[in-house]
């Protein structure tokens, strides 16, 4: 058993080497692409925009200034030069051009020799290396000659950089006065040959930083390899001492078939003790022991969650229970106080038949408005409670839609007159004159949603709309290109559409697909300019005895139950209820506002009404 489970460990760090060494090495593979194909996009801008070209388009502070900017994208490399051919001929006529003489690798006068290769371009990193003979310099001539010959990136052997003295390897890339077909020789290749652009790569400083990136950096140890020898392998990076002989060799490709390169990937510490096998009844024991107390533990949970269950359904029924007292508290309270009411109403009716100055008419009058409201007001409550017990029951009578809208609109021409205020009412010719259905519910949930209009709007106008749906939508493209500001009074308002479009019962089409060919959908629309619902106040508009803020019921004498008993009411009619605001933005020019849409369906000819009111 101890064997097994041995073997099983090794095996698994074997993977977990393996996995962590693979990401390393795509990572550094990857980068090293990256900058070598950015390299030699460099090599053909100097290609296209530099040779050939006078003045030069390319000078020394441009090419810093690039190299640079695009230093991100050679994450490997620590520089980038370009040398240019230049033969002995040619020498002195462009040393006095450039005003400095060639060197050598040591900074020393270059010797006199058939052909040179000066560094005349070079990021700021490697600056130092202006005016240098890289054909003086063994490694880079070797690279340079190869380069050229073969029209492809060559790597260096690893060696000691100039300046920083650390190991590293140069990328050399030849530049050619033209283009070359792919089967041109090496002599076609040295006679077009118009310059070298390097890359040196730090090996070191950059793997080093690289491998700093990732996770388990301390864990794993990273050499990487000049294997091109294979029996006298050069080490490019890492530390050669070790503890762990378990090993992870991967083969890198960086371009250059004539060198080969290595990474391989240790455990920095040997691998532990496997005491599974010396633990395995020890845990077996404790296992089993915690599996009982879980058992147990969840046995007595359950009884607890139970017990609590049973608790809440209780207390589920002691509230459900209470709901409905209230409600039945409600309804007997506010039709006990109605009933008295109407008989205070009905005496104060025959006192103002009697022999009263001005100022006893003007108490009655008085009196009588507010006991009206009060009505008005134990009637919400009484559908509240009607509604939440489930009892409100409706209508299906024919009735006439032009007369309840004539109506509402007389209730409510005197306030918009005395605010000023331009109140008018369209009802399209296709809308039937008779309808069934609920003409009171129908009459409070217009009268409610104008009533708000009233309240709310100081300026500008409250039109009400009547259309078949079907005649909506087929105008709504036309609408969308229409001004803002076409309105009744000039005052923008918002976008219609955006107020019903999302009901699910009316279709893409503006059909409702669940009536029968016989019934109609038509749409109700309540516009105004108020000054719009705040942000915070519409996700509650809907609840009851709800209000915008904590001055509305002072200012304007209401409950906040209006809106949530239309609401019901449509739900009980099969509707939809819904707004879109946008509320008024201080110091801004314009004002903005907000929509509220209710769809209803009850029978033949009646279709489905679509209440929908625009709050500015």
């Amino acid at each position: 058993m101890f064997s097994f489970y041995n073997h099983h460990a090794i095996e698994k760090r074997k993977v977990t080497l393996a996995s962590m060494c693979v990401e390393r090495a795509r990572m550094l593979q990857d980068q090293f692409n990256a900058s070598m194909t950015h390299v030699q996009a460099i090599s053909i801008l100097i290609s296209t925009f530099h040779h050939g070209k006078n003045p030069l388009a390319i000078d020394q502070r441009t090419f810093a200034k690039y190299t640079e900017k695009t230093a991100f994208e050679r994450p490997l490399m620590s520089g980038v030069a370009y040398a240019i051919r230049v033969l002995h001929l040619e020498r002195e006529k462009f040393e006095r051009q450039q005003g400095w003489s060639i060197r050598k690798m040591k900074f020393e006068p270059s010797p006199v020799q058939e052909e040179y290769a000066p560094v005349i371009l070079a990021q700021d990193t490697v600056a130092h290396m202006v005016s240098l003979d890289l054909l003086s310099g063994k490694e880079d001539c070797d690279n340079a000659i190869r380069a050229r010959e073969s029209g492809k990136g060559v790597l260096t052997t690893p060696f000691r950089l100039l300046k920083t003295n650390r190991l590293g390897v140069i990328l050399t890339f030849a530049v050619y006065k033209r283009d070359l077909p792919a089967d041109a020789t090496p002599k076609d290749r040295v006679e077009a040959t118009d310059g070298y652009l390097e890359g040196i790569f730090d090996i070191e400083s950059l793997a080093e930083n690289l491998f700093q990136q990732f996770a388990g950096k301390k864990t794993i140890l990273v050499n990487l390899y000049d294997t091109t020898n294979r029996s006298q392998p050069i080490s490019m990076y890492g530390s050669e001492v070790y503890v762990d002989k378990l090993e992870h060799v991967i083969a890198l490709n960086f371009g250059d078939p004539l060198r080969n390169h290595e990474m391989r990937c240790r455990f920095k510490h040997k691998a532990p003790l496997s005491w599974l096998a010396i633990t395995t009844t020890g845990s077996t024991l404790v296992i089993t022991l915690l599996l009982g107390y879980i058992v147990f533990a969840t046995m007595n949970h359950m009884a607890k969650v139970q017990e609590e269950y049973n608790r809440m359904v209780e207390l589920k029924k002691k509230a459900e229970a209470a709901d409905v007292a209230k409600s039945q508290f409600l309804s007997t309270v506010s039709h006990e106080i109605r009933t008295p009411m109407h008989g205070v109403l009905g005496i104060l009716d025959i006192l103002l038949d009697t022999d009263l100055d001005v100022t006893q008419q003007d108490h009655v009058r008085t009196a009588q408005a507010s006991g009206k409201t009060l009505v008005s007001l134990l009637n919400e409550v009484l559908d509240q409670a009607k509604i939440e017990s489930g009892k409100l029951d409706l209508e299906s009578v024919p009735f006439d839609l032009r007369a309840i809208m004539d109506d509402v609109l007389s209730l409510f021409s005197g306030k918009s007159q005395e605010n000023g205020v331009e109140l008018a009412v369209y009802i399209s010719h296709r809308v039937p004159d008779m309808l069934i259905g609920d003409p009171g519910r129908f009459r409070q949930i217009i009268t409610n949603l104008m009533g708000n209009s009233i309240k709310f709007t100081e300026k500008g106008h409250i039109f009400v709309t009547v259309h078949l749906v079907e005649e909506v939508m087929e105008t709504t493209d036309i609408e969308r290109e229409a001004s803002s500001r076409n309105t009744l009074s000039g005052f923008p308002v918002p976008d219609k559409r955006r107020s019903w479009a999302g009901f699910k019962n009316i279709g893409q089409d503006g059909r409702n697909c669940s009536l029968s060919p016989d019934r109609i959908s038509v749409i109700v629309s309540v516009e105004d300019t108020g000054e719009g619902i705040p942000q915070e106040a519409q996700p509650r508009i809907f609840t009851p005895f709800v209000q915008v803020g904590s001055s509305i019921s002072r200012k304007q004498a209401g409950t906040g139950i209006g809106l949530s008993i239309s609401k019901c009411l449509v739900t009980l009619m099969d509707g939809e209820l819904g707004f879109v605001s946008i509320p008024k933005v201080w110091g801004t020019r314009g004002i903005f506002g907000s929509s509220l849409v209710c769809l209803f369906r009850d029978y033949l000819l009646e279709g489905r009404f679509l209440l929908w009111m625009t709050i500015m």
